[in-house]
């Protein structure tokens, strides 16, 4: 229940950002809405023109596009129902919350309320940008490797020990084990406003799941190596392209019964944009954009800059490292998309992509 901000009576019928409106003020006195909800539209809007790139500054960001999912009160009550986690403390509510805002899609809208909110609001474009990385968090277990100054810690993944800096008003010490998801802001991540402190003997529980993986993955790596070098054998390449998907699904299904022993190894037949892409260490991809996107690369074809832009942050992570290794014609597409100097291509992927290594 709140107050209605033109009328003063109790409501919860209509809300503009953090104001209530009632029904009768919505439905007669609309000029007054709209009023209040340009009014509203510049101070967030200020906000947003305001921001810096500091860590501070990116937990402001994720705190005003909360708010703004705040409004959506019945998306919010269905997407409680969905989750897969009892809320019963505010810490909870807060990794809900960060989900609710950049990850849940709302019904009949195919958006997140992030995506609504970058949609609504005039920002500067590297704020828009940040918000889309927040719909990308990395979730995983994390170890507290160190505590650093400036209320910022050093974390490592157990699974795949990939290290991260986190930034966070959150008491944590060294060797403490934290869960769920954090939030890239530039070179560091932040904690979103709330991390799960596992007790120790709930990581112990997690610590020997993580050693019985290590165990699991190396037996799947060295799997996938045979199935590597047997693809190469086969195709004559790693990155073979067909005229269509339905192609390439057929020459995979030949390949996989060849290399099962089934069958007879036939000539295949290289021409297209559908690459089938086999990675030694991650398996095989059927990548459509790939022959399009390698023409661009080498000058045999105009940049298309959405292509680009959507293409290396939506590709899989194997066929654009794979580009990359043509160094200079790469980084020349990246320039061209992006309209950026790029110093570093390395720290550009990192900053596009949170699989980048």
């Amino acid at each position: 229940m709140g107050i209605c901000r033109i009328c003063g009576k109790p409501t919860t019928s209509h809300r503009i950002g953090a104001y209530f409106v009632c029904h009768d003020c919505w439905e007669k006195r609309k000029g007054e809405v709209e009023k209040l909800r340009t009014e509203l539209k510049k101070e967030v809007e200020a906000s947003l023109n305001a921001l810096t790139k500091n860590e501070k500054d990116g937990m402001k960001l994720i705190i005003i596009v909360q708010k703004f999912a705040l409004n959506f009160d019945d998306e919010i009550k269905a997407a409680l129902k969905e989750y897969n986690r009892m809320i019963d403390n505010e810490n909870i509510f807060l990794v809900f919350l960060n989900w609710f805002t950049f990850e849940r899609e709302m019904k009949g809208k195919g958006k997140t309320p992030a995506e609504l909110f970058i949609e609504e609001y005039n920002m500067p474009d590297w704020v828009a940008e940040s918000i889309r990385k927040f719909q990308k968090p990395v979730k995983g277990f994390f170890e507290v490797k160190n505590v650093l100054a400036g209320n910022k810690f050093t974390i490592q993944d157990v699974f795949n020990k990939k290290e991260y800096t986190l930034c966070g008003e959150v008491n944590l010490k060294k060797g403490d084990y934290i869960g769920d998801k954090i939030y890239q802001w530039g070179d560091v991540y932040l904690t979103g406003g709330a991390v799960s402190l596992y007790a120790e003997e709930d990581a112990k529980k997690i610590l020997k799941m993580a050693e019985d993986f290590e165990k699991l993955l190396e037996k799947s790596l060295k799997k996938q190596e045979e199935l590597y070098t047997k693809f190469v054998n086969y195709f004559g390449k790693d990155d073979p392209t067909f005229d269509s998907v339905e192609s390439a699904k057929k020459a995979l299904d030949r390949f996989t019964s060849w290399a099962d022993g089934g069958g007879e190894q036939s000539e295949e037949k290289s021409e297209g944009d559908v690459a089938a892409i086999c990675d030694p260490l991650s398996g095989i991809y059927i990548v459509p954009e790939y022959g399009k996107l390698r023409r661009m690369m080498e000058g045999k074809e105009e940049v298309e800059e959405e292509y680009v832009k959507k293409a290396i942050t939506g590709v899989p992570y194997p066929a654009i490292k794979k580009l990359s290794k043509d160094k200079e014609n790469f980084v020349n597409m990246i320039k061209k998309a992006f309209g950026e100097d790029i110093s570093d291509i390395n720290d550009f992927m990192k900053k596009i992509r949170p699989d980048w290594r």
